[in-house]
This record gives structure tokens, sequence and C-alpha cells, in this order.
């Protein structure tokens, strides 16, 4: 555990001393909220089930996702990407470090920059929008995005194995994700498709995450179970595809 804990320490350094990952990650989504919210925060948004909302309570859950799958996500799978192809990998993988302090320590390094997003999006949607979590749903909002960034990690890891190359990394990953946001309820909210794009985007992992966020600033007559189960069960795809394709040496020279 020692062990494990500076190699947290360390990723966590290394991380703050990537101004380009650092700006994608954290401060874009923020900006994206801030841009939004001048356009259409003071517009509502009649649910699948009849309630009329403002659309403020739809955006900021939407953008604490998008902060969380790109902690979790983008930024984990450039990340494994570039360490395997420059030989990082490799090379720690002659010192007495155990493999799995090397993958947890960097899914932990994840999940604490999506649980600071989660905090800065809490803090933002409050103080500067008025749009709060009723202490009683907190728990259900902490599980879900915990939940929701161990998914997307597991997906991130996967997205890692089977990438080409360092090159490739980013472009392959916001190729994946940008379409996703369009769909998912992130930028347009989800009622404002056809439905067919919104059923095909209900089955993807996206909007199942935006929905279980969502339920905890608009709480609806039941819990969103199937989303919260089609999560979990994207996350299992991601670690299984992940560790059958997971390599520690280059895949090029």
């Amino acid at each position: 555990m020692n062990m494990l804990r500076e190699q947290v320490r360390a990723d966590l350094l290394a991380f703050t001393r990537r101004p380009e990952t650092l700006f994608f990650t954290v401060f874009l989504p923020v900006i994206f909220l801030v841009l939004f919210e001048a356009i259409f925060g003071g517009q509502s948004v009649t649910l699948a089930g009849g309630d009329v909302v403002a659309q403020s309570y739809l955006q900021v859950p939407a953008f604490m996702v998008m902060g969380v799958i790109s902690a979790s996500f983008v930024a984990l799978a450039i990340t494994v990407v570039n360490r395997r192809e420059t030989g990082t990998y490799k090379r720690v993988r002659g010192t007495p470090a155990p493999a799995w302090v090397l993958i947890i320590g960097q899914v932990v390094t994840s999940l604490v920059i999506a649980i600071l997003m989660v905090i800065v999006m809490l803090a933002l949607g409050s103080f500067a929008y008025g749009v709060r979590v009723e202490l009683d749903y907190l728990p259900w909002l902490v599980a879900s995005v915990l939940i929701g960034a161990i998914a997307f990690s597991c997906l991130g890891m996967m997205l890692a194995a089977l990438t080409p190359s360092s090159e490739a990394a980013p472009p392959l990953a916001n190729v994946v994700v940008l379409p996703l946001y369009f769909i998912s309820g992130v930028f347009v909210p989800i009622e404002s498709l056809p439905s067919w794009l919104g059923n095909i985007a209900s089955w993807l992992p996206v909007a199942p995450f935006v929905k279980v966020a969502t339920w905890a600033y608009v709480p609806a007559t039941t819990l969103p179970w199937r989303s919260l189960g089609l999560l979990v069960a994207w996350g299992a795809v991601g670690l299984i595809i992940a560790s059958w394709r997971f390599r520690w040496t280059p895949r090029r020279g």
C-alpha cells in the first residue's frame, strides 16, 4: 500500500505538469458549462414523464459527467498508450514494483481527478447557478459517479490496449466520445433528439451515466437501475477486453 500511495502521488504530480492534459480534463468541462449556461440557462425542458425543469438542472450533471469521462477515459487512455509506446512500462516492469501497482495507481489517479471534477461542478452549480443536490440524494450522486468513473476507467484501459500508437491515442479517444456527447444528453438534452437516436444512445455508455447522475438533481419516480446496470456491464466488457489485449511493450519498434 505504501508503494501504491507513492505511485499515485507520482502520477498526480506528472498530471499537474502537463498543461494541455490539465486544460482539456479539468478546465474544458467548466468552460463548456459556463458557455452553455450563458446561452441556454434560462430555458426549460420537458422530460419524458411530462415534468418541466430548468435546463440548468440537466446541464450541471451532464458536464459533471463530461469531466469524469475526460479524466477516467480520455486522459487515462492517452497516458497509458504514451507510457507503453515510450517504453516506460517495459522499463518499470524490470523494477521490484508489482504490475498491479502500476495499473491500479493510474486508475486511482483518474478517480482522484474525477472526484475533483465533481467537487468543482457541485460548487459551481450551487453557488453560480443555484442548482443544488438535496442532501438525501447526495449519496446516490457520489455512488453513481464512482461507479461511472470505474466503468470508464475500464473502457479507457480497453481503448489503450487497442490503440496502435501514441500519435493515434488523442484523436481516437476524442473521436469515440465527442459524438456520444452530442447524442447522450451532454450538449443537447436527450429529450430534444429524434426518438430513434435517443434509443441508440440509451444502450451506449455515456447516456446511462448522464441519466444516473441527473437523477440526483431531478429525482424521478423510480431509480434508474437499468442505466446503472448498463454502466456496470460496459465496465465489465472494457475490463475483459483490456485484460486480454493489454501489453507492457511498445507495439512499434
